[in-house]
This record gives structure tokens, sequence and C-alpha cells, in this order.
């Protein structure tokens, strides 16, 4: 009723059927989605207890009757701030209830909307915490003398509590000792309490459960027993002693098993652990580790190498040891000698030199990895780096031809780096030493008996989306595209009710390689380090974790106990992306409708503008952009004002002066949008942030526009220039950017080549890119590779490998071609060619079976020619090389609801005719001998009132014909060269101008802005 309610009060709906269609709409929703749903409604939290832990510690702050009563539980209590989850947010007596637990407990409240089965998973929780009858499903497969008797009675066991009782004092270990065997327990938990019992616990997939609490009275002996075993002392109480003895096993079972045992005092008696050591290591192999993709490939190839360093990272009982040990058993053969230093020797492993610390007898790391190196083994196993000194000698030890494996603590891959550091390693020797960090983790696998599949959230679907969008192509996984399902823990018999059973590593592995030795030796940060990883194809620990739960090996609950809500992914994300591509401002619909309704009319712009907030003013102004379809955004400060002005269609307009008063908090702004330092200023600073429209009727399609930002110092304050990209959107077929069909049958002719060079010439702005992407979008076929060399990539493009050049990495158009031309691609896109080396390169490509397309500033086709002569290119190479030189401007085009034939002047008549007549009969093109009429520009509220909308190319296009060829390499002047063109059949940039005027689709006038021929000619 509370929510029916509600839905009426947000929606503003009055009628009951009106209400049960928008709730009927929301039941179709999964559960967790119409959860998340409702929180919004209510501006509340929403938290999904299938992914965030309960914690069981606290959830008995309230009675399990008391939860079910007002349909809540305590999720998580954090000092005086306790959270807590329900279904009921809205109901007064859930609201009246927590307001007394505030009251009686001292604690403020904080509220999370959660599903009806997230609430029914916590409750569940009050059943884990009572005792665990592990012991209802153990079918023990033991022996051994003291072991075997208790067969035939834990079959009909059914509450361990009881049974200790019972038995004899010298047989409850044994049966301790069984169970935790038979439940796959790594370590047996003994702890006396205050309340004068023994809280025994068992830890199962890393994972601690109460097993029983039984009577202190029996405890003293079960500790001598214990002692008795290990070899320790059992008169002595009051310091800590460690021991060590073994279990005899069946006979299916290879060897006996390993306990390790650690006694520590504490306040109400000792405090027991017990080690089970599992001593089938040698069966453990790399790949049942659970690495994938580069992570994996990565490992095995460092892991070859003949000397360096793998150190492995993690806090105790992540793996460790284990990792390690399975890559000793892939090395491990009768010619190659491995000694390991332990502490202690956890698993005997056949044909290993296993030495163990003995502190006492100053056998320690750094004294026993001394000795080991003067035995000349080829791999070294040093359980863990603990000193500086041992740090220096097993880092000289990688150095000088040995393979050295070890383990340290540190949180991650990278956090590797600055532990060295911390332990005295110099970054000098850092880099040459190592081949591999590894950070690592174990979660439980689900149960697969059990385990069961749940629709999330779409909050849940799309933080996950960011988390994995991190990963490079290079990792060489799968990512998944959408995310429908996830999986979540049950409980049965076969995992005895924990809905978990065994682990699996998450991992991140991080090789060294030449960018990140200049990293780790400039002492780069650790999130720098690990981007580059990233980049380079690292899988990071909560991505390896993220996809094995979307796979159902574990949960994404269990992986967030484990490694947490990957923070530094989500703040990665935001450097990244954000700061690259999504970084950005999302305009909300209200300011867009706002823009829309002013049609485009300036005047009413300007008065919009006068009294909005300097805080949301750039709001404004990107959607008077947008709406606007401006290809760029000036602000210009000034002495007392600075102006801001759009380029629409190609030509400068101010839209409105603000007094300098407000110019900082807009350049902040935009400088922090673009990912800037606010409080400095250079030379020039370069930038790119993305802005988010909505959907607005029929004006503008909801999406994203991206922004390119470019800042230089002026006079009166920093200059900002933007160039909106999507405004003028990308064409992906030739056709669709309206070229002379004359000139894009030359085009597409020159381009269907296989090898040679297609240069387009032009200022800035005149549509260049936007025609060889066309071009690509043409020739991108699935048997064919193209690579594209940028600065910076305007438009991604699918199925084409787009690289960026980097000056301060050295990597420029020259350096990165030479690199591409390894690659054998067979066509190439060089965003320009600026200098000699790039042009050479360029040439050398074209004239060696791969067709290159790429730009170059001159003002005519025929102009390129004495460009490239001047860069050092010999006529035989650019006669031989060259299929075509284009050269284009884009002018505006008259809007078709406004525009208005007029009767052409005199002037404008000889001036056209004139051009017309020196159109080459070779072309084919049919030109009128007289021209009477032409249209000009009127203005409407459909185009802002310009006359004009969008823009087209007049292009000339240069065809090196074999008779082309033979006069290129007579050494003509440009002038000469232009005229053997257009005799040859090439329309210049003015003829085809004229035929656009003539065509109605542009004016004289804006023609004669945009070539110089006519602007000589009129």
């Amino acid at each position: 009723m509370a929510k029916t309610k509600n839905v009426q009060k947000k929606k503003g709906l009055t009628n009951p059927s009106e209400v049960e269609k928008v709730l009927g709409k929301l039941r179709k929703k999964s559960e967790e989605e119409e959860a998340s749903c409702y929180a919004k409604e209510l501006s509340l939290p929403y938290l999904d207890l299938n992914i965030f832990p309960i914690d069981q510690e606290h959830i008995v702050d309230v009675t399990e009757e008391n939860s079910r009563k007002y349909n809540l539980a305590v999720i998580y209590k954090v000092e005086k701030e306790l959270k807590v989850g329900t279904t009921t947010p809205e109901d007064k007596g859930t609201l009246a209830f927590l307001k007394k637990i505030e009251q009686s407990q001292g604690v403020t409240i904080k509220l999370f909307v959660v599903s009806k089965s997230s609430l029914e998973r916590a409750w569940s929780e009050y059943k884990k915490i009572k005792m665990v009858n592990v012991f209802d499903y153990l079918r023990m497969g033991l022996s051994g003398e003291d072991l075997e008797n208790f067969e035939k009675e834990l079959k009909d066991l059914i509450n361990l509590e009881q049974r200790i009782k019972e038995l004899p004092v010298t047989q409850v270990l044994n049966l301790m000792i069984a169970g935790a065997v038979k439940t796959d327990a790594s370590d047996i938990h003994m702890e006396p309490q205050k309340n004068g019992r023994v809280r025994l616990r068992y830890r199962i997939d890393g994972v601690l459960q109460t097993v029983a609490k039984f009577p202190i009275t029996i405890y003293p002996t079960i500790i001598s027993r214990i002692k008795v075993l290990g070899g320790m002392m059992i008169n002595v109480r009051d310091i800590a002693q460690d021991g060590r003895f073994s279990i005899a096993q069946d006979e299916n079972k290879r060897s006996d098993m390993d306990v390790r045992v650690s006694i520590l005092p504490g306040n109400f008696g000792e405090n027991i652990v017990i080690r089970l050591l599992n001593q089938e290591i040698e069966k453990v192999t790399v790949n049942k580790l659970g690495l994938t993709g580069k992570n994996y490939d990565e490992l095995v190839v460092q892991s070859e190498k003949k000397q360096g360093m793998i150190i492995d990272s993690g806090p105790t009982g992540s793996g460790k040891t284990t990792t390690l040990y399975a890559i000793i058993n892939k090395l491990n053969s009768p010619d190659i000698k491995i000694i390991s230093i332990e502490d202690p020797v956890e698993y005997q492993v056949n044909g290993v030199n296993q030495t163990q610390v003995e502190a006492e007898r100053g056998y320690d790391f750094e004294n026993g990895l001394r000795a080991i190196v003067r035995q000349d083994p080829d791999i070294i196993l040093v359980g863990e780096i603990r000193d500086d000194a041992t740090a220096e000698i097993a880092v000289h030890a990688a150095l000088t031809g040995h393979l050295v494996l070890t383990t340290v603590h540190a949180n991650s891959a990278a956090g590797v780096i600055g532990r060295l550091v911390d332990l005295g390693v110099k970054p000098t020797l850092i880099a040459p030493a190592m081949n591999a960090f590894i950070a690592q983790r174990l979660v439980r696998k689900l149960c697969p008996h059990c385990k069961e599949k749940y629709k999330p959230a779409q909050e849940t679907i799309d933080t996950l989306k960011k988390m994995l969008s991190l990963i490079s192509p290079k990792a060489k996984v799968e990512v998944p595209t959408d995310i429908e399902n996830l999986w979540r823990s049950k409980g049965c018999t076969k995992c005895h009710g924990l809905g978990y059973k065994g682990r699996i590593g998450i991992f991140e592995v991080l090789a060294m390689n030449e960018k990140l030795q200049e990293l780790v030796e400039g002492l780069a940060t650790e999130d720098d380090i690990r981007m580059q990883a990233l980049e380079e194809g690292m899988i990071a620990m909560e991505q390896d974790g993220i996809l094995k739960a979307i796979e159902g090996e574990t949960s994404l609950e269990e992986l967030q106990r484990v490694v947490g809500k990957g923070e530094y992914l989500m703040h990665m994300y935001e450097k990244i992306v954000i700061q690259s591509l999504s970084r950005g401002m999302t305009i909300d619909t209200e300011t867009m409708e706002k823009i829309v309704a002013l049609k485009g009319d300036f005047r009413k712009l300007k008065d919009e503008l006068k009294d909005i907030s300097p805080s949301i003013l750039i709001k404004y102004i990107f959607s008077g952009a947008i709406h606007m379809k401006a290809g760029d955004v000036h602000i210009e400060p000034g002495e007392k004002e600075f102006k801001v002005r759009f380029r629409i269609d190609g030509t400068l307009h101010e839209i409105m002066k603000f007094p300098m008063s407000e110019f900082l908090s807009v350049l902040n702004e935009i400088k922090s949008l673009s990912g800037f330092k606010t409080e400095s200023r250079v030379g020039v600073i370069d930038g790119r942030f993305r802005i988010i429209t909505p959907e607005v009727e029929k004006e503008i399609k909801g999406g994203t526009v991206d922004v390119r930002v470019s800042v230089i110092l002026g006079g009166f304050g920093d200059i900002i220039v933007m160039r909106f990209l999507n405004q003028s959107a990308q064409a992906t077929e030739l056709k669709k950017i309206c070229l002379n069909p004359y000139n894009l049958e030359i085009l597409k002719r020159n381009i269907s080549k296989p090898n040679g060079i297609i240069l387009n010439t032009g200022p800035t702005g005149s549509g260049k890119t936007t025609t060889l992407y066309s071009a690509l979008a043409h020739l991108n076929k699935p048997e064919l590779k193209i690579i594209t060399v940028e600065d910076p990539i305007e438009y991604q493009m699918d199925g084409v490998l787009q690289t960026q050049v980097n000056e301060k990495e050295k990597y420029t158009f020259a350096s990165a071609m030479r690199a591409l031309l390894r690659q054998n691609p067979d066509i190439m896109m060089i965003g320009e060619i600026r200098d000699q080396d790039t042009a050479k390169i360029a040439y050398q490509a074209a004239l060696t079976g791969h067709l290159v397309l790429s730009t170059l500033h001159t003002n005519s086709a025929a102009g390129s020619m004495q460009r490239l002569v001047n860069m050092g290119l010999s006529l035989s190479d650019l006669a031989a090389g060259t299929n075509c030189f284009m050269a284009q401007r884009l002018v505006r085009v008259l809007c078709p609801d406004c525009k208005k034939k007029r009767k052409a002047k005199a002037d404008e008549k000889e001036t056209m005719e004139k051009i017309l007549n020196n159109i080459s009969p070779k072309t084919g093109i049919k030109t009128p001998k007289n021209v009477e009429e032409i249209f000009e520009p009127v203005g409407c509220p459909k185009c802002n009132m310009l006359g004009y909308v969008g823009r087209v190319p007049i292009a000339e296009m240069f065809e090196v014909s074999t008779e082309l060829q033979k006069f290129i390499i007579s050494g003509p002047t440009t002038t000469e060269l232009k005229n053997k063109a257009v005799e040859a059949g090439m329309l210049t940039m003015a003829q085809d101008g004229v035929l656009r005027v003539l065509e109605g689709v542009t004016s004289l006038n804006e023609v004669a802005r945009m070539t110089r021929e006519v602007e000589a000619d009129a």
C-alpha cells in the first residue's frame, strides 16, 4: 500500500487503473531492479545483499524475531552507525522500531532499501550463527591407529557439542581432526572464552565457521595431548610455542598429512591453531590455479626465463606459496637444480632441495640465501622477503643468472614495487631484475549443486561494465557485452549448507617491459604503473573476480568479502575514461528544452543568457552549441568582457559578451572537465571531455558529444577553443560526404588501387579527415588490415587498428609509421604529413605495396607537389608513388526552406561563365552557355536565421595518370602542373563550386569566400 501511494505521488497519477499499469511495469522488472527503482523514488540508497556481505557479528543487534516482524536486518556496523536494510522504508511500525534502536543502543541508523530475497538472505545468517552441525554430513575416509575406530561412531553423530561431552577426552582431538579433514578445512581453531567455554572453529575455504562450544574443563587435557604430539613443552603456558606432527591416512592416500600447531597464551587460556597441510602439492599445476588470458600467458613466459625474479604478493592465506610451487612443479626436472629456503617448509617436493629457517641457530633468510647462492642453483625459492638484506641478495641473484621465486606482503602487483623501494632496493635495479609481479587472493567457489541465478539491478550491471571496460584488448579475455544474470550461493548437503565448495585464485600479473621499466626508474606512482599495466593487457584481480562471478564460478558477495568493492578500479575508470572521453557534463532536459524553444534566434539566446548564474552558464553555452550544430566554441577574454563565439558551418558568429568577473568560473569549469589543473597557466594545453545530452522531442537526439579542448595564453587571459567532434558527424559512406559525382568516381578509382598514396590537402577545418575516414569506411573489409596513426584519434572505427602519436614518448608520425610497417598492413592512414621523415616513409610504403592515405597543408592539389619536393622527395618517387592529390574546402549549403532564386548580376555572370568555359571537354560535364539565375540565402528559424544549414565539400582531384607521371618528372612549376591537370580532366575547386551554385546547393558569395580563384576573377 505504501508503495502504491508513493507511485501515485511521484507519478502524479490518480486513476487506479493507471496506478496498476505503472505497478505492472515494475513487476515485470527483476526483483533487484524493482528494489533499486523503489529506492530512487524515495531518494534512499539501494543495496543488493547478494553482493554485499552481511556482518555476522552485528546482525544479532536486532533479534531474529524483531527482524522478521519489522521487515529489516542489520547489515553492517561502523562505530556508532548501524546500516539497516528493509523492504518497507515507509512503514510507520518499522520506522518507530528503528527509532527505539537508535535511542536504546546510542547509534545512528542509515537506512537502505533491499529486495525481499535480499532480506531473506540476511535472515538466513541467524541460522549460521547458531551451532553449525557440520558433522551431519561426515562420512570419514580416515584410518590410522588413532582415527579408524571413529568411522562407525561418526555416522550417527547429530550434535558435535553433545558428542564431545560424551566421548573420552583422549578421543576428542581425533574427532575434531576427523571432522576438519572430512569438511576440507585448512585450520582448526580452539579459543577459550570468558564464559568458561571453548569455541571450536574450522576455516573452510578460507572462512572461519563456528562448529561447536565445549566446556573448558576438558580443555587442559586436549592441550596436553597436542603438545605431546607436536613436541612442545607441556608445563609451559605463558609463551608461544610451535610444533608439528603427522597423521597416517589410508592406503588410497599418497602420503601422510602434516599438521602444524601454533599455541598462543591468551586472557582466558591458551589459544590453539592446528593447520592441516595438503601434501599433494605436486599435483598442483599452473593451469589449475585459475589464471586466464594474458595473466596466464605472462606467468608461463616469465617463469620459463633463465634468470630474473617473480614475486607473488598478497596477505597470509592468499595462496602465494601454492602458486610458487605450481611454477616449481612445471620447471622441476632432473637437469635443473632447485633450492628453497622457507619458514617453515610446508610441502615436501621430490627433486627440490628444501631448507628451513632456524633463526635461533643463525640460519635466517639472509644467511640461508647467501649459502644457497654458493650452491649454484638454477632456481631459488625464497619463502618471503622480509628485510633489506634478503631483498638485496635476492635481487642480485636474479641479476646474476638465477631464476628467483619469492613472496612479499603487498596489496597489488604494482604495490610490490613500492614495497621493494621501502626495503632499500634501488629503482634502477628493480626494473632489470624483475620478470613479473603477481598479486592474488583466493575466493570460494560456488557449490555447483545448489548455486542459483538471479537478475541484478541495472546500477549493479552498470558498475560491473565500467570496471570491465578498463580491460585492454591485449588482455586476451572475452569481456561480456551483456550481463543478464549473476549467481549467488544457497546451501545444500553437498556443501555443508555453506553455499560454497573449494576455492579458486583471482590474479593480476604485471610483467616488466620497456614502458614499465621507465616508469619504475622514474619513481612513478603506483596508480601510474597500474594504469600502464592495464593498458598493456594486465587483468586486475577485481576484474578477474568479476569475470569469474559472471561465469558462475564465484559470487560478487564473495569477491567483495575478499577484495572489497574495487574502489581503485572505479577511481581509475574516472581517471582513464572520464579524463579522456567520458569525463564530462550531463545537460539536463530542462536546460536543453529552454534552448530549443529559442529556435536558433541569437537575440533571444542573448536575452536568455543575460541572467544565468556563472555556475551554470557553461551548460547553456554547450546546449546552445549543440542545438545550433556548432563545430567550434570560442571563448575569448578581453579587457572588460569576454565573448563567446560559435563556428556554425565554418563561419564564426558572436553569441554573447559577458563581464570578465564571470570568466574565471567558466575557465575553471572547462579546465576541470578537461583534466587540467585550474591553478596553473602554461603555454598550450590540450584535453578532451564528453557532453551527455537528453532527448528533446525531434530536435535533439539524446547521446554524447565529444569535445576537444585547446587552451592557449592570451593577453587578457586563457583563450579557449572547443571543437565539438560529433557535431559534424563523420560520414560512414563516401556518397554521404556529397562530393561532386565526377570527383567521387576519381576518388573511388584511386582508393581501390592496391598501393600508392592519396593526399588530401587544405586548411584546418576543410573536411580532409572526414573524407579520408569515409574512404576507409568504404575500404574496410575483414580481409584487409587497416592501421592508422593520428593526432588525435577523432573518430573510432570498428575493424581498424587506430594508434595515436605521443610526442612526450617520442612516438611521432615517423616512428609510429616505422612500427606500423612491421605490422604489414594493407592500408595505412597517416593523420598528417608534417616533416621530411614522415613524407619519405609514407612514399616508401606506397612504393612497396601499401595503400597510404594522408593529409597535407597546401592551398591546391597541384601545390602538393612543390610542398613535397621541399621536404626532400624526388620527382621520380612522387610520380611513381602518387595515385592522386586532392584539395578541398567546405562551403555552406543554402537552407532549402528559405533560399531564394534571383537573377544573376552582369559581373557574376561574367565570372561564372569564364570559370565554366575553362572546364576540360575530357570531363564530359555539360555546362550552360549562359548563366541567368542563382540562389541566395534568406534566413528562417530552421536555419537559425543564417540562411545556411550544413556544409558540402568543393574539391579538385589531381589524378596522376601515366601521361602526368612523365610531366611531373620534367620538373614543372605549380602553375604548369595545374594547367596540365585541368587539361587532362581535373575540375578546379572554383569550377566545382560554380557547378554547385548553378545546382542551388550553395551561393556564389560562399564559393567566392572559400576559393581564391573566384575572388581573383571577381
